[in-house]
């Protein structure tokens, strides 16, 4: 079981020495604390002095801040699997080229200058998403990273964990589950984890479907709406067209283009999004929902910033 304290992140002075350097990436590639904190992903805290760390895979990583851009370390890892990560080889300035114009959307662009769609592992973005209903997004990162200290793999050298498997989540019990603050959606996720378990080609199926018809499929797993079936499309599967619709979004969308109505059904919604913001509406979700949250006078960073006790955990 997770033990209180116990971080999916702590290194101690013996291991320090085996972070590599990775080098650098400049801000015109990307900005990775726009990209981090923009709600795609719960697997990255923020310390104290601005720097990022989280895993991928089997490798811990971490992001240090430069002016011009961000150093990058890693344990186990190397530089090609986090610039795939970050997905760097899409065209992001042609992608920006590509989006329609109006007032939203410029201001959009420039309150979230550099935000980037990760390239994230579809079965984590899944099973993370499924913890989030109702809980906002510094409990959901906690829950993750509990997860992965309970249910995931060790990373040498540290006390890093993975993201568990779907087998490790099936094998759970309840209690354990309900143990992590996860209340209704535990039943979800083990469920999920179950069928995940004995159907290993669920993911490499789901990618050579339409986006509609693997919409269709997610939403036929335990706990899985419109809504966390796009999250996995546009963050596990790069399906750029998907638009996650949650509150936030719906009363964005609302004010800015439909002000005179009070309420507009998600499908609705979906359907003009699909409309007015073409292939690449799942960019602009994002670009959209950082900057509400910025507009809202959030902080989208300082929310996943590490409690005291987490950083004093990591020894960093």
């Amino acid at each position: 079981m997770f033990q209180t304290g116990l971080s999916p992140i702590a290194k101690t002075s013996t291991c320090r020495s085996s972070w590599e350097s990775l080098g650098r990436i400049t801000r015109e590639q990307i900005d990775c604390e726009h990209s981090l904190s923009c709600g795609q992903t719960f697997s990255w805290g923020r310390l104290r002095d601005g720097s990022w760390v989280g895993v991928i895979g089997s490798a811990a990583y971490r992001i240090l801040p430069e002016p011009d851009g961000c150093r990058i370390e890693s344990l186990q890892g190397d530089r090609q699997s986090l610039l795939d990560y970050l997905s760097l080889s899409r065209n992001w300035e042609q992608i920006l080229g590509d989006l329609p114009s109006d007032p939203a959307i410029a201001a959009a662009r420039s309150a979230g200058r550099g935000l980037r769609i990760l390239n994230q592992d579809p079965w984590e973005a899944l099973a993370s998403f499924l913890c989030s209903p109702v809980k906002p997004i510094p409990e959901i990162r906690r829950i993750t990273w509990q997860l992965r200290a309970s249910w995931g793999s060790p990373i040498a050298g540290s006390r890093l964990f993975t993201f568990p498997i779907p087998e490790a989540l099936a094998s759970a019990k309840q209690e354990q589950l309900l143990a992590h603050r996860l209340g209704f959606r535990a039943r979800f996720l083990r469920a999920t984890a179950r069928l995940l378990a004995d159907d290993p080609a669920f993911f490499p199926n789901l990618r050579m479907q339409s986006t509609p018809e693997a919409r269709a499929r997610l939403c036929e797993l335990p706990g899985v709406g419109e809504k966390i079936a796009d999250c996995v499309l546009l963050f596990g599967l790069g399906r750029l067209d998907s638009f996650p619709i949650d509150v936030w979004m719906e009363r964005l969308l609302r004010s800015l283009y439909f002000p005179n109505r009070r309420r507009i059904p998600n499908r609705e919604l979906a359907e003009f999004a699909a409309t007015r913001f073409g292939p690449y509406g799942g960019y602009v979700q994002q670009l959209l929902y950082f900057w509400c949250r910025q507009a809202a006078g959030r902080s989208p960073a300082r929310e996943l910033e590490l409690r005291p006790d987490e950083e004093a955990a990591l020894g960093l």
